[in-house]
């Protein structure tokens, strides 16, 4: 298996590099997301990669961050979600973004990605939330048990759920300790706003 790429950026367009490794040109494609963040070509460049075999075709896809790499990782593993899906989702959201919708629970956000219906949605919610928990990166903030609580709790009171999410997760990450309970938490939100 390849799991990085480094070398000169020869081209770049919105959803495909070509990295020359050694005066070999490799093909890779990549999220919107990693694209936008690619210095000139001509430049050298370091991508996360994953290969994939089929009958059909060998292609290599690649990823500017390790979190970006691990979670398409995880996705191509869940059944009808495919390479191609998984970029589309990482163009569309932030890493951060597809593990707050997956913790939170929030299958309408993901539905904002174009081609993802409501049950691709509850799938990848049901299923991820499963292998989410093993990745290293996964704070205790993200992992919090109710912070689909406190979000629904937030939008029950007249917020807007981005606003909700946005405020809940920033002050999960900034609380020095995990709260003990639901109450202690909405508390210390309702504090900061």
């Amino acid at each position: 298996m390849i799991c990085s790429v480094e070398g000169r950026l020869v081209n770049k367009t919105p959803m495909e590099v070509v990295v020359d490794v050694s005066g070999i040109g490799y093909i890779i494609k990549v999220p919107l997301s990693t694209s936008s963040v690619l210095p000139d070509e001509g430049a050298v460049v370091r991508l996360f990669t994953t290969l994939m075999i089929r009958e059909e075709s060998i292609e290599l896809y690649g990823f500017a961050t390790e979190k970006e790499w691990k979670i398409f990782q995880k996705m191509i593993l869940l059944p009808g979600v495919g390479p191609k899906m998984a970029l589309r989702i990482l163009s569309r959201l932030t890493p951060d973004e597809v593990l707050n919708a997956v913790i939170s629970q929030d299958i309408d956000f993901l539905k904002r990605t174009p081609g993802i219906g409501k049950k691709t949605a509850e799938r990848l919610v049901m299923e991820l939330k499963h292998h989410i928990e093993d990745m290293e990166f996964v704070t205790e903030e993200l992992s919090m048990d109710f912070i689909p609580e406190a979000i629904e709790a937030l939008t029950v009171l007249g917020y807007k759920r981005n606003d909700a999410q946005q405020i809940v997760r920033k002050t999960a990450k900034e609380m020095a300790k995990k709260p003990e309970s639901l109450e202690m938490f909405l508390k210390e939100i309702l504090k900061r706003m």
